[in-house]
């Protein structure tokens, strides 16, 4: 069986200048998605055309808007590129393809995971070993001024993430590791009672589609995640 990342299982890397909340542009499929084009394309010209027209009538208005939103958007795309930069630096230290970490055995998988957390500013360790009590990297997050206990499954293609496995690990989480930030890590995916318990009990998952973003292309695990230090967690410590 091909193992290996397609552009339609995963996606394209999204570029780095197009700005948060849009997404890249697919090409038209069918007659009704090229006319949509078309029409998008069209009330998009008479767009400019329009406010080309505005912009000429009342130029001592347009020109200091020209201004400022040529200030803005320099601002805006240099901290995009200073984020591209940022990824490219995380590549360069540490990556991995999704073949090379199928081909691991689960112990390596463990520690391949502790390596990425570290990557990422995380100082993570490795803690796998039988009475671990699911906890098989442990690491304190700076940004977030909170202990992550992280559980992995290397697992098959055929063979999901149970209901039980993220149960237990909601239950050591506090007790035994003092973490409130809690996180499973697969090569795989999840059943729907697995997703379903997690999201009730704020356990944050990795699949196999979101682990090729993290390890291969290099995006920080909070992205990965969606979380911030100032909207989740409040202010890091």
């Amino acid at each position: 069986m091909n193992r290996n990342r397609s552009a339609e299982e995963f996606g394209a890397l999204r570029p780095w200048w197009l700005p948060g909340g849009l997404a890249r542009p697919r090409r038209p499929r069918s007659a009704a998605g090229w006319v949509g084009w078309l029409l998008l394309l069209l009330i998009s010209i008479w767009l400019l055309a329009f406010l080309w027209r505005l912009s000429v009538a009342y130029w001592y208005l347009s020109l200091p808007a020209l201004g400022l939103i040529a200030v803005g958007a320099d601002r805006y795309w240099r901290s995009l590129w200073a984020a591209e930069l940022e990824r490219r630096e995380r590549v360069a230290s540490y990556s991995l393809t999704f073949d090379q970490m199928s081909d691991m055995h689960w112990r390596e998988f463990e520690l391949a995971v502790a390596h990425l957390m570290r990557r990422d500013g995380i100082s993570a360790e490795h803690t796998g070993k039988t009475g671990d009590f699911s906890g098989d990297v442990v690491g304190f997050d700076a940004a977030l001024g909170e202990r992550w206990m992280v559980q992995v499954k290397h697992y098959g293609p055929n063979n999901k993430v149970r209901s039980d496995d993220v149960q237990k690990v909601a239950g050591a989480a506090w007790h035994v590791y003092q973490a409130r930030l809690t996180l499973v890590v697969t090569t795989s995916g999840y059943t729907r009672d697995a997703l379903a318990f997690s999201a009730k009990a704020g356990i944050h998952l990795i699949d196999k589609a979101a682990l090729v973003r993290w390890a291969t292309d290099g995006i920080h695990l909070h992205e990965v995640l969606g979380i911030t230090a100032k909207a989740d967690y409040g202010t890091a410590s």
